[in-house]
C-alpha cells in the first residue's frame, strides 16, 4: 500500500476492499491496478452508492460497476453526529467511531466488469476501487454520498461541457479596457 492510496483512515478502509488483511497471498493484479488509477486511467461517475468507472488502458477500454452496501442507519447517524460542524469527516471522526464500537468502513456489495476476465476482482474493478480510495482521500465528504445513498452531490444536468459556445459570450463584456 503506497502513499497514493489510503493516506487517510477513510481511504485505508477503501483500500482494504482491494487488499484485504485476510488474504493469504498478495493480489498479482494490484500493482497494475494501482498504476492505472494513479496515472488517470479511471473516470468515475457517482450515483448514490453506485459507481460506474470507465477504465482506459492502452487500446483497451472497460466499464466497471461498483455498488456499496447500505450501512447501519445508526452508524450513519453517529458519523453525522461525530462530524458535527465540520464540513468533512477526518481521521479523528474515524477514531471516535471506532472507539464507540462502530465500523465506519465502506463495504463492496457487488462488482461487475465488461472485460473478459472471469473473476469478480479483475484489474479494472481493482483500479476502480483504488480510484475511489483516492477520491475519498482527497474529498472525504464523498463518504456522505456513498454511505447515505443519496445522489445529493451528483449534478443532475450532466457533465460539465468542455467548451463554451461562442454565441454564449457577450462581446461587450469580453473586450473591456482595464
Amino acid at each position: 500500500m503506497g502513499a497514493d492510496f489510503g493516506f487517510t483512515a477513510w481511504g485505508r478502509d477503501v483500500v482494504r476492499i482491494a487488499e484485504p488483511v485476510s488474504a493469504r497471498t498478495p493480489n498479482t493484479s494490484a500493482p497494475r491496478a494501482r498504476s492505472i488509477a494513479r496515472n488517470g486511467g479511471v473516470t468515475l461517475d457517482r450515483s448514490g452508492r453506485q459507481i460506474t468507472a470507465r477504465i482506459h488502458r492502452g487500446s483497451e477500454a472497460s466499464v466497471a460497476h461498483l455498488e456499496f452496501a447500505a450501512p447501519d442507519p445508526g452508524a450513519v447517524a453517529a458519523l453525522r453526529e461525530e462530524t458535527g460542524s465540520r464540513t468533512e469527516p477526518d481521521d479523528a471522526v474515524h477514531a471516535a467511531l471506532r472507539t464507540r464500537g462502530l465500523l465506519p468502513a465502506l463495504a463492496l456489495e457487488a462488482a461487475d466488469c465488461s472485460c473478459r476476465a472471469r473473476t469478480t476482482m479483475c484489474v479494472h474493478v481493482l483500479a476502480a476501487v483504488y480510484a475511489v480510495a483516492a477520491l475519498v482521500d482527497h474529498e472525504p465528504a464523498t463518504l456522505f454520498t456513498l454511505l447515505s445513498g443519496s445522489g445529493a452531490e451528483v449534478p443532475s444536468n450532466g457533465p460539465t461541457p468542455r467548451w463554451t459556445p461562442i454565441a454564449a459570450l457577450d462581446v461587450r463584456d469580453y473586450w473591456t479596457a482595464r
